[in-house]
C-alpha cells in the first residue's frame, strides 16, 4: 500500500517543523537517543544495484502520531525510487481499518523523503510488529560510503541518525572468509585445533595467524570460552560449530584474517 502527501499535509509539516525541511540535503548530525527506538540497519549493495532500506520501531509505548524526513546527498550516489508502508503498519490497518490518506501520507523523490502519521487508535510495536517503511533506492555507480540521515519524531519524543550504504568496489579481491574452530586454517575442525587454541592461550608455542577463527562464539575476543565451544562442538557437548567458510559479519576489534585458506 502507498500514500502520498498532500500539499496540505506537507505544508503543515513545513510550518511546525522548519528547521528540519531546512535541513534537508544536509547531513543530520549522528545521534543516537532512544527516545522513540527508530532504526535502520547499515547496508552493503553493488554498484548499481536496486535495494530496500526497511525502517523500524522498536516502542512498546503507544505512539499517537509521528513524522519522518530522510535525505541522500545525491541521486547519484543513492536515489530513492518509492517508499511504502511496512509489515506493521499493514497489521494495524488489518485490525483497525484503513488509515485515511492525509492522516497516513507517504513521498519519496529522487533524494527525498517524507512521512506522516496520525492513528486513530494508538500504534504500539509490540502489538502490529516493528517495521513501519521500506524505502526501495537504487546505489550508485561509484564504490564509497553514503550516509543517508533521517530525523523521526512523535508525540513520545525522537530519534535523529543515518543509515550507511556501503557500495562495494567489484573489483576488490572477494573476502574468502574463515570457518571459525579451524585455528591451524586447514579447513577443517578437529582436535588438533582445540589443542593449538589452547597453546596459544596460555603456552606461548603456537602462533595464531587467524584471529577470528579462534574467536569460536564470535564474541570479539579470543578467550578460554572459545577452547571449552570448540571442545564442545566437536565432542557433542551442545555448542554448534560452524561447518562453512564465511566473511566475518561481526565488527570487532580482532585483526584482519590475512591467511585463510578458505575456497
Amino acid at each position: 500500500m502507498k500514500y502520498f502527501i498532500t500539499a496540505t499535509s506537507l505544508l503543515i509539516l513545513t510550518l511546525m517543523f522548519p528547521l528540519a525541511i531546512q535541513a534537508q540535503n544536509t547531513p543530520f548530525p549522528p545521534t543516537n537517543p532512544s527516545e522513540l527506538g527508530f532504526s535502520c540497519a547499515d547496508v552493503s549493495v553493488q554498484p548499481g544495484e536496486i535495494f530496500e532500506l526497511v525502517f523500524m520501531l522498536d516502542n512498546p509505548n503507544p505512539v499517537s502520531d509521528w513524522f519522518m524526513l530522510a535525505n541522500s546527498p545525491s541521486a547519484s550516489d543513492c536515489q530513492f525510487l518509492t517508499m511504502n508502508t511496512g509489515a506493521a503498519i499493514g497489521a494495524y490497518e488489518a485490525a483497525n481499518g484503513n488509515i485515511p490518506v492525509g492522516q497516513c501520507d507517504v513521498e519519496a523523490v529522487e533524494t527525498e523523503v517524507a512521512a506522516l502519521m496520525f492513528f486513530p487508535t494508538p500504534f504500539s510495536s509490540s502489538m502490529y510488529g516493528n517495521e513501519i517503511y521500506r524505502l526501495s533506492c537504487v546505489a550508485g555507480m561509484t564504490p564509497k560510503e553514503v550516509a543517508i540521515p533521517f530525523i523521526f519524531s512523535g508525540n513520545t519524543g525522537t530519534t535523529q541518525g543515518q543509515v550507511v550504504i556501503t557500495i562495494s568496489d567489484p573489483s576488490a579481491p572477494a573476502d574468502p572468509g574463515m570457518m571459525r574452530g579451524d585455528v591451524n586454517l586447514d579447513n577443517s575442525c578437529n582436535l588438533t585445533d582445540a589443542i593449538n587454541l589452547l597453546d596459544y592461550l596460555y603456552v606461548g608455542n603456537y602462533e595464531a595467524t587467524c584471529a577470528d577463527s579462534c574467536d569460536v562464539d564470535d564474541s570479539g575476543s579470543v578467550n578460554l570460552a572459545d577452547a571449552v565451544n570448540l571442545l564442545s562442538g566437536l565432542f557433542g557437548g551442545g555448542f554448534l560449530l560452524e561447518d562453512t567458510c564465511k566473511p566475518d559479519a561481526t565488527p570487532d576489534p580482532l585483526a584482519e584474517c590475512l591467511e585463510s585458506t578458505c575456497p
